[in-house]
């Protein structure tokens, strides 16, 4: 064992360190160890591709393989269809997961604790426990921050800052942040992302969880779990108490925690106070609903089949 984690190190150090990193190779090495020489694949009970399309957006990495357009397509080529590649040729050369951003490796290590990827809770228990004993040295730990139907989910925290979430929160990949009289063209967003299978925050879909809860409470936590907040901003939106509210909480978590999470999209050009002007939008004039419940889709790396 000790002699594939050098020569995992080495391959990534050649020509692939990253100052930035605050998780070492030796680290990534030794974590890695442990899911390739393992009887479990790292990607569980979950389809590899779907696996790593929630890890990568693969649709957007070009490809080493002239007849596809991008990595969705070979490695789905060399993976799936062919199998021609090792897994380790799969995440050390061809995703350079011991060279990657600490958010990357982190988002990596989550999702194979995913309770889509896990049998059951005592399972992924097992396999935090061996990952945090390697991340404990660079200072950081898995730790169950939600549930999702009962099932805990587990992020990457810094030791210091791990904070577990009570046990009744429910993650959210997407929350739609709006005003009631957009809600038209929302309800349509929030039907397709759920058909899709997306873990979806819309007020009509938590009538039976919102009811009895200190809304203010409660909404604040679900902001501060979901992935993204997708923010439909109109002239209703900015001039009306509870958009307002969540506004806030969104614009928290983004200031808090320095990460891409609010995901503008706009029916007006009017000011919302704290958001900056420099973040990217998409103009709902020119996308439908379904177009863009795709666009979420390609966010969360949800791309589909792979498009030679």
């Amino acid at each position: 064992m000790e002699e594939f984690a050098i020569v995992l190190l080495w391959r990534t150090i050649k020509g692939n360190t990253n100052n930035q990193m605050k998780v070492t190779q030796v680290t990534r090495s030794s974590i890695l160890d442990q899911m390739l020489l393992g009887e479990r694949q790292f990607h569980g009970r979950m389809d590899l591709m779907t696996f790593l399309r929630r890890v990568w957006d693969l649709s957007s990495m070009p490809s080493t393989d002239r007849r596809f357009k991008n990595a969705d397509g070979d490695i789905w080529q060399h993976m799936v269809n062919n199998y021609d590649w090792s897994y380790q040729e799969l995440l050390c050369d061809r995703l350079n997961l011991l060279g990657c951003d600490d958010s990357t490796f982190f988002r990596f290590l989550e999702t194979s604790l995913h309770p889509l990827a896990v049998n059951n809770d005592e399972d992924a228990r097992e396999i935090a426990f061996v990952f945090n004993k390697y991340l404990e040295k660079d200072g950081y730990k898995l730790v169950v921050t939600s549930r999702i139907s009962g099932r805990a989910v587990y992020s990457v925290q810094g030791k210091s800052t791990a904070n577990r979430l009570p046990d009744n929160s429910e993650a959210h990949e997407i929350v739609l942040s709006f005003a009631g009289e957009d809600r038209a063209y929302v309800e349509q967003v929030a039907e397709y992302l759920t058909k899709q299978g997306v873990n979806c925050f819309y007020d009509r879909y938590e009538d039976v969880t919102l009811w009895g809860k200190d809304l203010t409470e409660h909404l604040d936590k679900v902001y501060q779990s979901a992935r993204y907040c997708v923010m439909f901003i109109s002239m209703h939106y900015a001039n009306k108490v509870w958009p307002n509210h969540e506004r806030r909480s969104a614009l928290a978590r983004a200031v808090k925690e320095k990460v891409e999470y609010i995901l503008p999209v706009r029916f007006d050009d009017i000011e919302i106070p704290g958001l900056r002007h420099t973040i990217g939008y998409v103009d709902l004039h020119e996308k439908n609903p379904e177009q863009l419940g795709e666009m979420i889709l390609r966010k969360l790396g949800r791309t589909g089949p792979p498009i030679f």
